[in-house]
């Protein structure tokens, strides 16, 4: 069984596949089956798998604070960019061969943007139900960064730290 927890601090590669990293909620019960179910498919092992709720300072040194991962998906491509949203699930899907037609379809056709609006209406209700019962209270007493805090500075991955906003593409 795999180990939803686990966490890989630095991206692996393949021969001509640049690898991605995953931030996901593994606390959220429908991101965790969801989650689930893309790492038991081909091509799974070539990713990196986050889960935001677990080590903070994993959050940090990718500049990332904890309210922005827990708004909306993210995920780091090859390339260094964030990917988050809509996007980042196209990004996820591209390295996964049973979803890559999906995600190549949605670049194609340019539904993104109104997908990725819908993401953000879905996004906003989770994270309603998730902080109504007081975790999100909780687990921001375990995060290492202020939610103000973000700006774009650099940081030791090289990544850019920015704050996210609703239906923005990419954070850097």
């Amino acid at each position: 069984m795999m180990n939803t927890n686990e966490t890989h601090d630095e991206p692996k590669t393949t021969a001509g596949s640049p690898a991605a990293t995953v931030f996901y909620d593994g606390a959220c019960p429908l991101c965790a089956r969801e989650i689930a179910h893309y790492r038991r498919l081909r091509g799974a092992d070539r990713l990196n798998w986050v889960d935001i709720g677990g080590d903070h300072t994993t959050l940090e040194r990718y500049g990332l604070d904890y309210e922005t991962a827990m708004a909306r998906l993210h995920v780091l491509d090859g390339s260094g960019a964030w990917q988050t949203g809509a996007w980042g699930f196209a990004e996820l899907w591209s390295h996964l061969p049973a979803y890559r037609w999906l995600a190549a379809v949605l670049r194609f056709s340019r539904t993104l943007p109104l997908l990725d609006r819908a993401y953000a209406l879905f996004a906003r209700w989770r994270m309603v139900r998730r902080c109504d019962d007081g975790f999100c209270a909780k687990a921001r007493e375990g995060a290492m960064a202020d939610p103000g805090e973000m700006a774009a500075t650099s940081n030791p991955s090289g990544t850019k730290r920015v704050t996210q906003t609703s239906g923005e593409r990419s954070c850097a």
